[in-house]
């Protein structure tokens, strides 16, 4: 499906359902970035200070904390190379930087009945991972992009990653962590039909924009590692 219909559909749905019939999700232009990568907005939001900026991360934990973003650097630091998916059936590998979520469990000591996190953000954009998903080995959460802060429009100072589930579950511009007893889906399911609350990358086609224009080629589902 191609971007004009996507978003045209997403309009139906919320006019049928009597809402705004403006689309909620932003895409400001039809050319990736430096990074081959092509960035979606909602709600667009004034750059964050990054020196009063603080990850609140609370709920069914022991210790709530409130990071500074010099906290979180203080963290064990790891890269990963991996293709980010988009639901629109575009993709792109870049480099990442920053630190797993272990070591905040480690911190905040969650509660024994927490099993899943709410994730928030500046833009009043929220996901639900497991706690299970969350400590993945290819869960990130990124504060570099190519060897160098993240931007602002990539969800600077800080955004999930998880290259086994499309871009919409990578929320950007994260504020807040909390832990809770269970998850309950994703914002993208409220805005249209194409959006499961898992995520996951399905099998079928994608069109890698770092390999060049019109490229297509054929993926199992889950984390892209063919190419």
């Amino acid at each position: 499906m191609n971007r004009r219909r996507f978003f045209a559909a997403i309009a139906a749905s919320a006019t049928a359902q009597g809402g705004d019939t403006r689309p909620k999700l932003l895409l400001p232009t039809d050319q990736p970035d430096e990074f081959k990568l092509r960035i979606m907005w909602y709600n667009p939001v004034p750059p964050i200070d990054r020196s009063r900026w603080r990850l609140q991360v609370g709920g069914l934990v022991d210790k709530p904390q409130s990071f500074s973003l010099e906290q979180l650097r203080k963290l064990p630091h790891e890269t990963q190379n991996c293709r980010m998916k988009c639901v629109q059936c575009w993709s792109a590998r870049a480099v990442w930087g920053g630190f797993r979520f272990g070591h905040l469990l480690e911190t905040v000591k969650p509660l024994g009945k927490a099993r899943a996190l709410r994730i928030d953000c500046a833009d009043k954009w929220y996901e639900y991972m497991s706690i299970a998903d969350m400590l993945s080995a290819r869960v990130l959460l990124a504060m570099d992009l190519e060897g160098k802060p993240l931007t602002d429009s990539h969800g600077a100072p800080l955004r999930l990653l998880d290259p086994t589930r499309y871009g919409y579950k990578s929320a950007k511009l994260i504020t807040c962590l909390t832990f809770v007893e269970e998850g309950r889906g994703s914002m993208a399911c409220d805005i249209g039909p194409y959006y499961s609350p898992g995520g996951e990358i399905l099998a079928g086609y994608d069109h890698p924009l770092d390999l060049g224009r019109n490229v297509r080629r054929k993926i199992n589902g889950g984390e892209i590692t063919e190419y």
